[in-house]
């Protein structure tokens, strides 16, 4: 900026006063008035004037007309050509003045020096720039005053706290000692009541230089007040308005108090560690989780300070501060997954650890204790049997790999393949809820039998497998299946029920027999049904040949199954012939299979397999249905006896089986005989006393089969009236032998005829054993004595030879 002298008019003459008009007048100038330029010009027009009046007087005088007429013209044109002429020349002149004028005006207000007065021309344009100077000269001067006054220290601080710091609006007032205000700026719109005078008034303590404070107006305006002392006893009051930036800060701790709460909310414990591993944020789960007192995690601890308080509370029983600190630094810069930490108590936590962009770390914790606990019960129930809480196939197969990697450097191992005798029946004559009861007591003497090393699983069912670790010797083995085959077959006294079963066990050996979890179970399961073959109640080792019969006996039980789909059966009928009427008072439907390519399969090969594998009971309500049916035809007075399985009375179906069976064949219930064996009485004997008065209610008669040659017992006699007794075919067998059967022959007969029931004797093949039976007093025989079992085709030709006119006598 330029200072006031810069804006000065260049040194002029002193202008003198002239009687033109009183201009003031530069005595070396040329210039001229206005007034004179314009009465110079009309002395030109003057004297043209006169001129061209001369010019036509003239004419006058001394020419004639015509030339008077040329002349006058003439004279009339060059007086008006020097007209214009002269009014151009006095336009131009002020035109050029004025020019110049203006040039010299831009000049003055740009701040240039001025160019010297007389330059126009014209003393009018000459005293306007003149006086123009001056008033720029008087312009700079107060300029230069007031930047000097703005450039006071005093005034630019004023100035900028009235103008705002940090865009808050600032009001300030200085006093002196005694009072007096000598600086006091506010902002546009703040009342003169405002705060700031009284503040100031206020002075400071002697105790201290400075105070400050906040204050709310009534219009909810909010203001930090700052007052201090200055050297001299005066003071400085400052008022801040802090409205917008306390609206911020409430705000900002709304939020923070949100936050608060979400983290305290929280189900994970949480913890937020600085770049130097100082704690930043602590919610309360954290303290719940790992029971610490509230305030013993603080912000501002070191890692290390919160891993000790965690210690001294027991949450790392088996690490020290060092150690845990050197497994969360893992932790941290691992990238991997959670990691599950026990605490003391037995609880599981989850510590998760993320690394932040700053340097610092997150760390997050949660109590998995349940979740843990049901992953590991789902884990169990995947590799153990959920009845009898024994290893299940796949941890036996697991459990089988492993022992196998051991055999490959140190000794062999067995694998025991384990099936209980008779639990079919068991369980399908007193139910489930007894055969599970008897399954759990079967596998708690198993584990008894076995040492920690060994394993038992249970397969499904009623089977068994055990592994035997480190044997030398196929005879440990056979120890091993003896000590199983004692323990199991001791009577059980379960809960309703006293039972007794007996178990089959098949032995593999590895390595001899092989080094796969699949062909050992197989070697094994080979064994187990050479041992069944073989009567049950005994184990056996696995033999090369074994495997050829078992392909052999599973191809029959494809085609039994197949045959029972399509009912290829055929049903042949043995005479039971009455003694005293003598004649044939009867049939026995007997099951037979012819296989399409074996040819005639026995009955005591394909029946104990129908039992096996469940097919009994379709196969048992097919003869029922094929019996009556065909016995329908038959004379009134021959009655048909069927054999029942033990099976079927497990179905409440039976009744209504039978029921059916007389309603669609038409034949009369009184000459249907059910036959079933003592075995069905054995177990759940009160359920089968029930469907036995069942029956005997749609007059059906009930005979006791092959009675004496199970676990007979005279109170079986009581609870139920059977009508008849069969005596087996061994009895008969060795009847006529010295010290044979005959005396328990007799005395089932004495006993069947105190109770009113009718016996017959099974097997007759000889006349001697028929004479002997007579004499005894059997009611009826039955044996090949009197024909084998027939097709029904040819019955009509056996009742010719036995029951017609010219009928045998036995």
């Amino acid at each position: 900026m330029r200072s006031p002298d810069e804006h000065r008019p260049l040194a002029r003459p002193t202008p003198r006063p002239d009687d033109r008009d009183g201009l003031p007048v530069d005595a070396d100038a040329l210039a001229e008035t206005i007034r004179e330029r314009i009465l110079q010009a009309g002395l030109w027009l003057c004297l043209i004037v006169t001129a061209l009046g001369m010019a036509a007087l003239g004419a006058q005088l001394g020419l004639d007309a015509a030339s008077r007429g040329t002349i006058a013209a003439a004279a009339t044109g060059v007086a008006l050509l020097l007209v214009v002429l002269t009014m151009a020349w006095l336009a131009r002149s002020v035109a050029r003045s004025a020019e110049a004028a203006l040039r010299v005006a831009d000049a003055v207000v740009a701040g240039s020096t001025a160019e010297p007065a007389g330059r126009t021309g014209l003393c009018e344009f000459d005293a306007l720039l003149g006086r123009l100077g001056a008033m720029r000269a008087a312009q700079d001067a107060l300029a230069g005053q007031l930047s000097a006054a703005l450039a006071s220290p005093e005034t630019r601080i004023g100035a900028a706290l009235a103008a705002g710091l940090d865009g808050g609006a600032v009001a300030v007032r200085l006093s002196e000692a005694d009072g007096r205000v000598v600086l006091e700026r506010r902002p546009d719109g703040w009342p003169p009541a405002f705060g700031p005078k009284r503040h100031a008034d206020r002075k400071p303590g002697p105790e201290s230089r400075a105070e400050a404070g906040e204050e709310v107006l009534p219009n909810g305006r909010r203001l930090r007040v700052e007052r201090g002392r200055l050297p001299g006893g005066g003071a400085l009051t400052l008022l801040f308005d802090v409205s917008a930036a306390k609206a911020r800060e409430d705000g900002l701790s709304e939020r923070l108090s949100r936050l608060g709460a979400a983290l305290d909310t929280m189900s994970q414990g949480f913890l937020l560690y600085d770049s130097a591993h100082r704690l930043l944020v602590a919610n309360r789960r954290y303290h719940e989780i790992f029971r610490l007192a509230d305030g013993s995690v603080v912000v501002g601890m070191e890692a290390t300070e919160v891993l000790r308080r965690n210690i001294e509370v027991g949450s790392h029983p088996s690490l020290n501060a060092d150690e845990a600190l050197a497994e969360i630094g893992g932790l941290i810069w691992s990238g991997s997954a959670a990691q599950i930490q026990r605490l003391a108590d037995g609880r599981h936590v989850s510590v998760e650890m993320r690394p932040l962009s700053c340097g610092g770390f997150a760390a997050f914790y949660e109590d998995v204790t349940e979740r843990w606990q049901a992953e590991a019960r789902i884990a169990h129930m995947a590799r153990h049997d959920a009845l009898t809480d024994l290893p299940n196939r796949l941890l036996l197969r697991e459990r089988i790999e492993g022992a196998i990697t051991l055999a490959r450097r140190d000794t062999g191992f067995a694998v025991l393949c384990l099936d209980l005798d008779n639990f079919k029946q068991v369980n399908d004559t007193l139910g489930h809820a007894v055969g599970d009861e008897l399954l759990r007591a079967v596998a708690h003497r198993l584990r008894a039998c076995l040492r920690e090393v060994d394993t038992v699983a249970r397969l499904g069912g009623d089977e068994f497998a055990v592994i035997q670790a480190g044997i030398e010797s196929p005879a440990d083995a056979g120890t091993l299946a003896r000590r199983i085959r004692d323990v199991v077959s001791a009577p059980y006294a379960l809960t309703h029920h006293s039972i007794t079963v007996g178990v089959s066990i098949g032995i593999a050996l590895a390595p001899s027999d092989g080094l796969e979890p699949d062909r050992l179970m197989q070697c094994a399961d080979v064994a187990l049904y050479r041992a069944k073959a073989d009567g049950r109640g005994v184990h056996r080792f696995f033999e090369s040949e074994m495997d050829a019969r078992l392909q052999a006996r599973r191809a029959l039980e494809l085609d039994l199954r197949a045959a029972v789909e399509m009912e290829a059966f055929d049903l042949h009928y043995q005479p039971i012939y009455d003694l005293a009427a003598e004649r044939i008072c009867g049939f026995e439907a007997l099951l037979r299979w012819t296989h399409p390519t074996r040819g005639p399969v026995s009955p005591a090969e394909f029946v104990p397999l129908a039992e096996e594998i469940g097919l009994i009971v379709p196969l048992g309500e097919w003869v029922l249905a094929r019996a009556c049916r065909e016995a329908a035809s038959w004379p009134d007075d021959l009655k048909i006896a069927v054999n029942v399985s033990a099976a079927q009375f497990t179905s409440a179906g039976l009744i209504a089986t039978v029921r059916g069976a007389l309603a669609e064949s038409g034949l009369p219930a009184r000459r249907l005989e059910l036959e079933i064996t003592e075995s069905v009485l054995l177990v759940n004997g009160n359920a089968t006393v029930a469907i036995l008065h069942g029956l005997r209610g749609l007059g059906a008669r009930i005979a006791m089969d092959d009675f004496g040659t199970g676990y007979s017992s005279l109170s079986y006699l009581r609870s139920f009236p059977f009508d008849k007794m069969k005596i087996d075919r061994c009895f008969t067998r060795d009847l006529t032998v010295e010290e044979g059967s005959g005396f328990i022959v007799r005395a089932v007969i004495s006993l069947a005829s105190s109770l009113g029931m009718s016996t017959t004797a099974e097997g007759v093949e000889t006349p001697e054993q028929l004479a002997r039976l007579r004499e005894e007093g059997c009611d009826e025989v039955q044996g090949y004595l009197f024909s084998p079992p027939v097709p029904a085709a040819a019955l009509p030709d056996l009742l010719e030879t036995w029951n017609g006119s010219g009928r045998r006598a036995a």
